[in-house]
């Protein structure tokens, strides 16, 4: 692609009572992808923001329930945003940090980014990038929006097949100069990228790649989402370097 090798550290944020490695193929596919496209993967690690399936379901839905709706106008005190910023920031500043959250994760990895923004980790000359895959919606700051993207299931026709993604908001409620409370829509800027994926299922099968997942131009769920993603990273990154 004539890009010059770029260092990425890769962060994949799984959702609430997520198994284990449900994410790990989804991993292992973005680091081969990446990598083809010409960039060096410095780290690549599996969050979980608000723990795994061994965890009590109940604690990890009441701290995703802050983090929506508690935690939307102050993102520093994102429960999950915290876990995962801390993580993050143990694997060090060599690369360009790449946050794709799934279902829950994407909510913490919006507010990962304000809280590693706000602590100045990364050079702010280069954003982090934050990707979301059927998540519920939340507030998307506006210094994160050129370098966000949205993906959700798909039909071919009509309304999203992930239940998920119809769920939260980019309002959210703020103080104005009088210490009055007004709902202010947080709508994502008409270049930032949304995507619907043309995938077989939906919430629990953006990573599938199994022969039950494969469309008749002989492609996999797994292939659509780490093209789509890989695709978006690199345009945002070539349009960086445009003199």
């Amino acid at each position: 692609m004539g890009l010059p090798v770029t260092h990425v550290n890769l962060f994949m944020l799984a959702g609430v009572a997520t198994a284990p490695l449900f994410m790990e193929d989804f991993r292992l596919a973005m680091i081969a992808s990446l990598t083809q496209a010409g960039y060096s993967v410095s780290a690549s690690r599996l969050l979980y923001p608000y723990g795994d399936w061994s965890r009590r379901l109940l604690h990890q839905l009441h701290e995703l329930r802050h983090d929506m709706w508690t935690a939307r106008s102050r993102p520093l005190r994102s429960i999950g945003g915290g876990r995962a910023a801390t993580s993050i920031k143990a694997c060090g500043e060599e690369g360009w940090p790449l946050l794709i959250g799934h279902s829950g994760g994407g909510v913490a990895a919006v507010q990962a980014a304000s809280i590693l923004a706000e602590e100045r980790v990364y050079d702010a000359g280069w954003p982090i990038r934050v990707v979301q895959i059927g998540s519920p919606k939340c507030p998307v700051p506006l210094w994160l929006q050129d370098s966000w993207m949205y993906a959700e299931a798909g039909r071919d026709k009509g309304r999203s097949s992930d239940p998920v993604t119809w769920l939260g908001s980019r309002g959210m409620w703020l103080r104005n100069a009088h210490g009055l409370p007004v709902w202010r829509q947080s709508a994502p800027a008409a270049h930032t990228t949304q995507l619907r994926l043309p995938l077989i299922g939906g919430h629990p099968d953006y990573f599938r790649a199994s022969s039950s997942y494969l469309n008749k131009e002989g492609r996999t769920n797994l292939d659509i989402t780490v093209q789509a993603v890989t695709d978006w990273l690199y345009t945002t990154l070539e349009h960086k370097q445009q003199p």
